[in-house]
């Protein structure tokens, strides 16, 4: 599954990755910055910023938490989404 924000495939995984909060949290998010956040993930494996195939996203103490995989590498990223 993809959604289309700005003209850019964004991968997603199949079926819906977020917690309640946490897509509370992200649809409060305009779609422009989503995709920007989506956009750019650091890749340790990399050692770049790259895009990341969501896997989870959920609350931990006030900030949502994306997790999942490089979209070049298929190294196990994380994306930290600070609260407003």
């Amino acid at each position: 599954m993809t959604n289309i924000n700005d003209n850019k495939i964004i991968p997603i995984r199949k079926g819906d990755p977020f917690t309640k909060g946490a897509r509370a949290r992200w649809d409060r998010i305009s779609k422009s910055a989503q995709a920007r956040i989506l956009e750019n993930v650091f890749c340790g494996s990399c050692r770049a910023v790259v895009s990341i195939i969501l896997e989870s996203a959920q609350m931990q103490r006030g900030d949502l938490i994306l997790r999942g995989k490089c979209k070049i590498c298929g190294h196990e990223v994380r994306r930290l989404v600070e609260p407003d």
